[in-house]
């Protein structure tokens, strides 16, 4: 699965928890998570839930709190896989 493909699929998760196409769409892989896409500390566990669920991945051994950006998640995802 390359990087691009994970965006991809992080972007559909993303638009279903923060509910803002428009950042969503324009996403990049530098967005910081929390100060940039207004993800809140719930979102953070439903975003943690939908990318197991998405990506067959077990992120049991991180916090969501440990990711800043999103590229640290698609490295994170590309790493699992």
């Amino acid at each position: 699965m390359t990087e691009l493909e994970i965006l991809e699929g992080l972007k559909k998760i993303f638009t279903l928890v923060i509910n803002r196409n428009a950042e969503v769409d324009n996403m990049k892989k530098d967005a910081k998570i929390v100060s940039d896409l207004g993800v809140s500390s719930v979102g953070l566990i439903y975003l943690m839930v939908a990318i197991e669920e998405q990506f067959g991945i077990d992120m049991s051994d991180v916090t969501f709190n440990s990711f800043e950006t999103v590229g640290d998640v698609v490295t994170y995802i590309k790493n699992k896989k």
